[in-house]
């Protein structure tokens, strides 16, 4: 007697207009448990990513292996994902940031179209949004000149982009210690 178990069809590809974003939009992981150490480890180094781990072990009241092992164990598992730190652009000459929510034309390359966008210098994010945009891209800039040139040679010489809005940053808004919100402080009541 035949085998009459049916097996499961293949996954068919995707086909819906944003479907060649599939495969570059980074997926989120699941959380990683963190402890009280963790946290602690975690807001210093958000405050300062050149802190010492002999100088966070003080902090934190552990020893300085203790504090390189919960720093290795954060970084294999991704929750550390680097070290960074913050310029201010206009001291280097580009004063000026922009937003540019862009759509898509339906059927267009979208791995060409992302392999263009970051190839522009002054892309400085870019991410996959839900609404009336598709994607939505902030550049650093020097000048008003200068966001005609990305305009009219680099982003309107894309072809498949359908239509983008410039929003200027009039200025950032500074922003609190994110990880205290986020993270939690142990120390804290």
């Amino acid at each position: 007697m035949a085998d009459r178990r049916r097996t499961p069809p293949a996954p068919r590809p995707p086909r819906g207009p944003m479907a060649g974003l599939v495969g570059a939009v980074e997926r989120p992981r699941p959380a990683v448990p963190l402890d009280d150490l963790d946290r602690r480890i975690l807001r210093r180094l958000a405050a300062d990513p050149r802190a010492s781990q002999r100088q966070l072990a003080r902090e934190c009241q552990v020893s300085a292996p203790a504090v390189a092992d919960r720093i290795t164990r954060l970084e294999r598992l991704g929750v550390i994902r680097g070290y960074t730190v913050t310029i201010d652009w206009a001291s280097v000459g580009y004063p000026v940031l922009v937003y540019i929510p862009i759509i898509i034309a339906p059927g267009a390359d979208l791995g060409t179209i992302l392999t263009q966008l970051r190839e522009i210098p002054e892309l400085d994010e870019l991410i996959v949004v839900t609404g009336a945009y598709d994607l939505m891209a902030r550049f650093r800039l020097r000048d008003h000149a200068h966001l005609q040139e990305l305009l009219l040679d680099a982003l309107w010489a894309i072809e498949g982009i359908q239509r983008i809005e410039t929003f200027l940053s009039l200025g950032e808004v500074p922003r609190g210690n994110i990880i205290e919100k986020l993270v939690g402080d142990p120390d804290a009541g």
